[in-house]
C-alpha cells in the first residue's frame, strides 16, 4: 500500500536511524572477521582470502576458500555445537586432506553447528561442503545468520538438503551472499552459517566436511 504523505516523514526517519545503527566494526574486530578498509574509500570490504580449485573433479571450476575452522582440524575452533561433535575419519573424496570430520546427532533430537563469524559481502554469493548421511530420510537444513540494523542477528534460510546414500557427496551450491537482501550487504558484514538436522530412532546422522567459500558472483 502507498504511503500517505504524513508517513513519509516518519519512514525516512527510520531508514535513517537503520542506516545510522548499520556501522562497520573498529579497525581491530574488522580484521579478526576478514574485512579490510581501502585507503582510497571509505567503504569496508572483505580481505582476499588464500584460493584453490578443490572441486576441479566434480566439474566445478570455481576458487574457494575454506571457511574458518570448515575442514575441522582444528576441532572446530570457534564453532557452537549443539548435539554434534568432531569425529575421526575425514571424508573419502580427496578433496582436502584431513583427519577429521563434523558429526550432527551425537544422539536423538536436533542437532546443530554454527561457523564462526566471517566476513561476507557481494562477491561471496555461495558455499559448498561435503556430506554424508546414514539414512534415505536424512536432510541437512542451511540458513545464514547476520547482523542487521542495531545490532539484531537475522537469520535467513539457505537450503534444504537430502542426501541419503550412505556416502560422501558434495552438496549444491549453497546460497551465502544471495540470500542476504543487498541493503545489509552494504561493503561488507559479519555473518555465519548454521548446518541443522533432527535424529530419530530411525536415523537421520549427517556428516559433513570441508566448508568451502566460493567468493566471487559469477555472471
Amino acid at each position: 500500500m502507498p504511503l500517505r504523505k504524513s508517513h513519509l516523514p516518519r519512514a525516512a526517519a527510520a531508514i535513517a536511524v537503520a542506516a545510522a545503527a548499520f556501522t562497520v566494526p573498529s579497525s581491530a574486530s574488522a580484521a579478526s572477521i576478514g574485512l579490510s578498509t581501502s585507503s582510497s574509500s571509505s567503504t569496508l570490504n572483505c580481505a582476499a582470502q588464500a584460493l584453490s580449485q578443490p572441486l576441479l573433479k566434480f566439474g566445478d571450476t570455481a576458487s574457494y576458500w575454506l571457511a574458518p575452522g570448515g575442514d575441522f582440524e582444528t576441532k572446530a575452533a570457534g564453532w557452537k555445537l549443539s548435539n554434534a561433535a568432531v569425529v575421526s575419519g575425514n571424508e573419502t573424496l580427496g578433496v582436502l586432506p584431513g583427519g577429521s570430520a563434523l558429526k550432527l546427532g551425537t544422539s536423538i533430537g536436533t542437532a546443530s553447528a554454527t561457523t564462526p563469524d566471517f566476513c561476507v559481502d557481494p562477491l561471496h554469493p555461495n558455499f559448498r561442503f561435503l556430506v554424508k548421511t546414514n539414512s534415505l530420510t536424512a536432510v541437512v537444513n542451511t540458513k545464514i545468520n547476520f547482523k542487521g540494523p542495531l545490532g539484531v542477528t537475522l537469520t535467513v534460510p539457505a537450503k534444504l538438503n537430502t542426501m541419503g546414500n550412505g556416502n560422501w557427496t558434495l552438496s549444491q551450491s549453497q546460497p551465502l551472499a544471495t540470500a542476504i537482501p543487498n541493503i545489509f550487504l552494504n561493503g561488507g558484514i559479519t555473518a555465519s552459517i548454521t548446518f541443522s538436522s533432527a535424529v530419530s530412532s530411525l536415523g537421520g546422522y549427517v556428516t559433513i566436511d570441508d566448508l568451502l567459500i566460493d567468493p566471487y558472483r559469477r555472471g
